[in-house]
């Protein structure tokens, strides 16, 4: 015949000449036809009856797997029809493998077909009911991924969910989940015609069912079956909710397995972004990962995957280091250490993929422990490369050269040859991170060191296509030795010596002539672009000093130390420890000051009792640091604590937290396993000492020939900056009361202000202030404690800056209001610097009741304020009269 006939009818019509005639009726329709005519044996008969172009001939294509092939042709054969679950599982393969694989989607339409027998089949009750919602969620899926359209198929899903939400297996629930997860997804890209508020009603309706079943569980005897309803119920509110959410109608689908979870992610910074509820959610996991210690069956992988893909809008909930670390356990226990390491590492990448590296490294720190076994060492080995990668982008190329050096140390030591090639490869990357740091004379040396290491472990080691990591070698040391050759002649013969050794000087002036004829700057522009481009100043290594620097959350830091290679080896141990607590740190919030951080490193015994002697400064933290020398015999674990107490000090004169708080998120980053970080494999003196005492010494006869200004200033990477948002603590109504409250407050004091008013130099001076940014509440605020502070002095005399006088001063004193009898305040105590000193010390004050802690002798009033502006509100106002209004 020449059309298609449904399927139940040719049942029927077979089953009647059956049962009536004895005979096996064979029927072919056009479908039947049209896909005999289609096998490879009898093609030709459409050739040469049917005149068929070449060009339509069906290929026989290779791609196409024989087993396919055998299904397709067996179904295709069936006498009986289909209505057992082993018909459905073959079905559901076929139909599976013509969605997911283009060269076989010309037969979905037919494997939709088959798919549906199981829907019409008589006589009712033939095929199961379960079978039957199977088929539905099969035909669902494969129709929205293989053909894009959710046409005649969503009451389908509807069903299903009826279906579910009857249910008490969590298969079903899970299932129902999962449909309503392409539901949304086909509803945002415009192809669906249902409401956001049906799909929300139906995922609520799923979810009742599982919490009521939760709540019938008895956990204590049935734990895996509360397990797998935590597992469904997780994967519901994973659900972001869609209602006021705008469609795309012009939105491709995704046909891969995660159809909408990676484009969401991508774009999707935060849970409120995603609009999932997070805090039930993690409360789910939180119980889920409770349970899986006792509920041993729970297969764990599926939540696993789920909380990996998820793993960039949930890793800055507080429950999540723990969550995570309890299902890598349960995978671990499964699958092993290798295991927890790939979905560390997978973590990670999503994770920098979201811009989030700073979570990112906590994970690529974890698989890097996991990988450090002799089957799996070359894994640890490219996750310590990783990760210094990481720090290099974040800007803090001493923790970046740390990591480097710390997989150069190991692979030389590998038994495995195959992990050699990563010597001269981890070798390269530290030569980088010097050249980053400005440390141009140490870069040169290291350049010799990587390239006999590379020259001896890699394979065709110098050949460029194959190693473009050599590229950039030639690239930046070709950089170094023409700024020496057109700013530094003297450093000329310094270089060449060092390249020398291995003939690399040759082709790198070669490279430099060529350079040369572009490289048309003077020394001011080039000194503005390697500020831009570098972390330190070039040539910062040369001289009798060198200096480190770097900028993490609104801290500039300088370290200064004699150029010999016991001190300089130990204040690059201590800038990689600050740089690598302060990124561990980071997404804590320290709340550090804005300022800058001037640190000199000396070397003394254990027997030099002060180990960080802070100096009086009112504009940076200044600050010596005495350090253990390093030798053979040192205790590798007195040298880390020596300088994790010497860093977790300045964080806490650095910080406006109370020292408990810092306390807090120290003890919070051991317990991720922060030691870890900061003392993996060998000591840092010991695998950054590559280059001997002679070449300090060459490096500090040379003389000073830094390139760039003494107050050179890095700029911190984005994931580093210092925060814009309020501070911890910090409540817009309330500060907002408290503006009120000053400006109640300078009422107190309102016969002076007038006086001030009616003075012309007065009002000059109040509008000057005003022109550099200071707001009427800050005036008022500085003439009441210009005001109060005179009174002070009147009713205490010449000692009413003493404690014990201060003492006497009252509350009910500091808030008596003046009266017309009250003495005047000579106008000469309200000059610009009088009433700048007054609101320096009402700022510490304004800090204090904003709860910060600024405790120093003598503090950094300028970095207090730009904190306060940039996180605390200090910078804005309420409506009021204006001050300097026309009286």
């Amino acid at each position: 015949m020449a059309q298609n006939m449904p399927v139940n009818i040719r049942h029927e019509l077979q089953e009647y000449a059956r049962q009536q005639h004895g005979v096996d009726l064979e029927i072919f329709d056009s479908m039947a036809i049209s896909t005999l005519l289609a096998e490879q044996d009898l093609v030709w008969v459409a050739e040469k009856m049917l005149d068929l172009p070449s060009n339509l001939v069906p290929a026989n294509d290779p791609e196409i797997p024989q087993w396919y092939q055998d299904l397709l042709r067996k179904v295709r054969e069936s006498d009986e029809p289909p209505t057992t679950p082993g018909d459905f599982a073959a079905v559901r393969t076929g139909l599976r493998h013509a969605t997911q694989h283009p060269e076989a989607r010309n037969d979905l339409a037919e494997w939709l077909q088959h798919a549906r027998t199981f829907l019409d089949s008589r006589p009712k009750g033939a095929v199961s009911e379960d079978v039957q919602m199977k088929a539905r969620y099969e035909i669902v899926v494969a129709t929205l991924r293989g053909m894009e359209t959710l046409r005649n198929v969503e009451e389908y899903i509807d069903e299903f969910v009826d279906y579910a939400a009857a249910s008490s297996a969590s298969s079903d629930l899970s299932d129902a989940s999962a449909l309503i997860s392409y539901w949304q997804g086909a509803w945002a890209g415009g192809l669906a015609t249902t409401t956001s508020e049906h799909l929300m009603a139906q995922l609520q309706r799923i979810l009742d069912r599982v919490d009521a079943l939760l709540a019938e569980t008895d956990r204590r005897v049935y734990p895996n079956a509360t397990a797998h309803f935590l597992a469904a119920r997780a994967h519901i509110l994973f659900h972001p909710d869609v209602n006021g959410m705008a469609r795309n109608p012009n939105a491709s689908v995704k046909t891969g397995a995660e159809m909408s979870f990676e484009e969401i992610l991508s774009e999707a910074g935060s849970a409120e972004e995603l609009r999932i509820r997070l805090e039930p959610l993690m409360s789910t996991l939180s119980d889920l990962a409770g349970l899986l210690p006792i509920a041993r069956a729970f297969p764990v992988q599926t939540i696993c995957d789920l909380f990996e893909a998820f793993s960039p809008v949930l890793a800055a909930h507080a429950d999540y280091e723990r969550v995570r670390n309890t299902l890598d356990e349960a995978i671990g226990s499964v699958e092993g250490d290798s295991a927890v390491a790939e979905r560390c590492r997978s973590r990670a990448l999503s994770l920098i993929k979201s811009g989030k590296p700073l979570l990112a490294l906590r994970e690529f720190h974890k698989a890097k422990i996991n990988w450090f076994h002799g089957d799996t060492l070359r894994g640890s080995l490219l996750a310590m490369l990783t990760i210094a990668g990481v720090y290099a982008d974040l800007k803090l190329p001493h923790a970046a050269k740390k990591y480097a050096l710390t997989a150069s140390s190991i692979a030389v030591s590998s038994p495995d040859s195959e992990d050699m090639d990563l010597v001269g490869t981890s070798l390269i990357q530290a030569f980088h991170h010097c050249y980053t740091a400005g440390a141009w004379v140490d870069a040169t040396a290291l350049s010799q060191l990587a390239i006999q290491a590379h020259g001896i472990y890699a394979e065709d080691a110098f050949d460029r296509q194959q190693h473009a990591e050599l590229v950039g070698l030639d690239y930046h040391q070709s950089i170094i030795c023409m700024t020496a050759r057109k700013f530094r002649p003297a450093l000329v013969e310094t270089l060449t010596e060092l390249l020398s050794p291995t003939d690399y000087d040759k082709m790198i002036w070669q490279l430099v002539d060529q350079l040369e004829r572009s490289f048309a700057v003077d020394e001011a522009s080039f000194t503005r672009t390697s500020a831009e481009q570098l972390e330190g100043r070039p040539f910062s290594d040369t001289g009798p000093a060198r200096s480190l620097n770097f900028s993490a959350l609104g801290t500039h830091w300088t370290i200064n130390c004699p150029n010999d290679r016991a001190t300089v080896l130990a204040a690059e141990r201590f800038a990689a420890a600050a740089q690598i607590l302060l990124c561990e740190l980071a997404t804590e919030d320290p709340v550090l000051l804005d300022e800058s951080v001037s640190i000199t490193i000396q070397l003394a015994g254990p027997e030099y009792k002060e180990r960080v002697e802070f100096e009086p400064d009112n504009h940076q933290l200044k600050a010596l640091v005495t350090l253990l020398p390093y030798t053979d015999q040192a205790d590798a674990e007195a040298l880390e604590h020596e300088i994790l107490g010497a860093v977790g000090v300045l964080l806490m004169r650095l910080s406006a937290l109370s020292q408990e708080q810092i306390l807090d998120m120290l003890e919070g980053a051991f317990a991720r396993g922060f030691l870890n970080q900061i003392s993996f494999g060998r000591p840092y003196d010991e695998i950054a000492g590559l280059l001997d005492r002679g070449h300090y010494l060459r490096a500090s006869k040379a003389g000073h020939q830094v390139i760039g200004p003494e107050d050179h200033v890095s700029p911190a990477s984005s994931a580093l900056e210092q925060p814009a948002s309020y501070g911890p603590g910090f409540s817009e109504t309330t500060w907002r009361e408290m503006i009120e409250e000053r400006y109640e407050l300078s009422t107190l004091v309102g016969f002076t202000v007038a006086r001030i008013l009616r003075n012309d130099t007065c009002r000059r001076i109040l509008a000057e202030l005003r022109n550099e940014g200071w707001l009427d509440w800050h005036l008022l605020l500085a003439i009441f404690n210009v005001a109060t502070n005179y009174r002070i002095w009147r009713e205490l005399g010449p000692d009413s800056s003493s404690p014990e006088a201060l003492r006497r001063v009252t509350p009910d004193f500091i808030h008596r209001c003046e009266t017309p009898e009250t003495p005047n305040i000579p106008l000469h105590h309200f000059s610009k610097d009088g009433l700048r000193d007054a609101f320096d010390l009402a700022t510490l004050t304004v800090a204090k009741r904003l709860g910060l802690h600024i405790d120093r002798d003598t503090p950094n009033i300028n970095g207090v304020r730009r904190l306060l502006d940039r996180r605390y509100g200090f910078m804005q106002d309420v409506p009021h009269s204006d001050l300097l209004a026309a009286q």
